[in-house]
Parts: structure tokens; sequence; C-alpha cells
């Protein structure tokens, strides 16, 4: 089988898009957890006759979250700073009050898996694996999946990991910022498309 076909055969068992999966291989971006855990599964399958061969998950979800940490720039301290330069721009919008989560706008649309797999890692006080889902989805989702994840935050109340987010997404590139400003001005999150702005810029200056 060529590389080609078994990439669009792996991606469909995971399920991801193919250039999602190609990003993974060519070490471009690291996958969330959950499709770090399907791809080990699709990997048993495949040495099903010798499953000794692979080393163990927990050997596995160590390398991922040291790879995480590294390719992320993740850590307690650089989470906590993000998150602070994110809710400090909060606070200068409103004269140094941050107000409760938006109320309104459009119905949620659905969100991407990783959303909801975060949200469970954060119920479940697995903080270091539910942040590391959140800064994926702010560095690598679109910005419309991001203003989807943003509005079904927000309608849950889940206000850390809207923070979160919008931290992550303040990292990319301007052009970056700007789509998913808009796209969140779309959505109607006024405050959190200029706390995000602010973040951004506080970031660059």
């Amino acid at each position: 089988m060529s590389t080609y076909s078994s990439h669009n055969v792996i991606a469909q068992q995971v399920p991801t898009a193919r250039s999602a999966l190609s990003a993974y291989v060519r070490a471009r971006s690291v996958p969330p957890l959950n499709v770090m855990r399907r791809l080990y599964e699709i990997a048993l399958d495949c040495e099903a006759e010798d499953p000794a061969r692979l080393p163990s998950l927990e050997d596995v979800l160590e390398i991922w979250r040291a790879a995480s940490v590294s390719r992320r720039g993740l850590g307690d301290d650089a989470v906590q700073a993000q998150l602070a330069r994110l809710k400090a721009a909060r606070r200068r919008q409103h004269g140094g009050v941050v107000l409760p989560a938006q109320q309104g706008g459009p119905a949620p649309r659905p969100t991407p898996p990783a959303a909801d797999d975060a949200i469970r890692h954060l119920k479940a006080g697995r903080e270091n694996d539910a942040f590391s889902l959140f800064w994926h989805i702010g560095q690598t989702h679109t910005p419309a999946e991001i203003r989807d994840v943003i509005a079904a935050y927000t309608i849950a109340q889940e206000r850390d990991a809207v923070d979160a987010v919008l931290a992550s997404a303040s990292e990319r590139r301007a052009e970056d910022v700007l789509l998913v400003t808009a796209a969140l001005l779309e959505a109607q999150c006024y405050d959190d498309a200029m706390a995000l702005v602010q973040a951004s810029v506080q970031r660059s200056g």
C-alpha cells in the first residue's frame, strides 16, 4: 500500500483530516490527546501478531506530553502567564472589572471532539491534559471552529476554558488573530474578540 493511500486509510479510521495526519507525521504539529490514543489503537491492530513490539500506552503518552510542552511552549508558568495576559486585557476593557460570561447570540454549532474532551479532563481534575487540548484548539483549529468552541464554552459558563483557548489563539500570527477576531464578532462574542486583540497586541508589543 502506498504512503498516500495508507495515510488516507488511517485518517479515515481515526477519523481526522488527511492534512492533519500528514502534519503529525512530519512533526509540524502535535495531535490532541484523543487522536493520540486512537492512533495507538490503530498501531496495536497493525501489530496484532506481536503487540510487544510497541511501547506501552503510558510510555507513548509520556512522550506525547513532553512533545506538547516542547512544541507549544507549555508548562505551568507559561499557561499562567498567557491566562494572566488575557485576563488583564479583559480588565482593561471594563475599567478593572472582569464581567461575567456573555449571554445570548446565535445558537452554538457542533464543536470539534477535542473541545468536549478538554472539558471532560477539566471536570475530572486532569488540568494538564485539559490545558494541552485548549492550547491545541487555539493554535491549530480554524477561526470558525474556535468561534464555535468559544460560543459553546460561553453558554456552558466554562470561563476558564474560554480564556485558555483565547490565550492560545493570541499567540498565533497577526493574520490568524484577525481572522479569529472576525469570526468571534460574527458570533456576537464582542468582549472575547476585544480581549483576544488586546492580548495579542500586548504579546507583540
